[in-house]
């Protein structure tokens, strides 16, 4: 999967078709905006204090509409100001694919099944 960047407009039909509280909403727009986004950059732009939390639920929403948002492990790590490690992560907005990898192979293996 890809990180995409969806603009104003994209995002306000993505936003047409889901019902969210007030808080997933600035999640799923900062996020959509702003790909590749620290886990503080989206704490502070969206004023949410766990964005896992929030994710988990406007995925169910986003999912049928053919969309994640998932978070990825930045290869350089962040230590927090008592140089520990943090848990910073980079958001996303992904498109799922329309297919999966093994649609071509369903059609085969529904003939041995039967």
């Amino acid at each position: 999967m890809k990180a995409i960047q969806l603009s104003t407009e994209e995002i306000e039909v993505l936003m047409e078709g889901v019902f969210t509280s007030n808080q997933q909403r600035r999640f799923i727009e900062y996020v959509a905006s702003n790909p590749q986004s620290l886990t503080l950059a989206v704490n502070r732009a969206t004023a949410i204090g766990n964005c896992s939390s929030i994710a988990r639920r406007v995925n169910k929403k986003l999912m049928p509409l053919g969309y994640v948002i998932a978070c990825a492990q930045p290869l350089d790590s962040f230590s927090n100001r008592f140089g520990e490690p943090s848990n910073m992560f980079k958001w996303s907005l992904f498109e799922l694919s329309k297919s999966s990898a093994n649609d071509s192979s369903y059609d085969s293996a529904k003939g041995v099944a039967k």
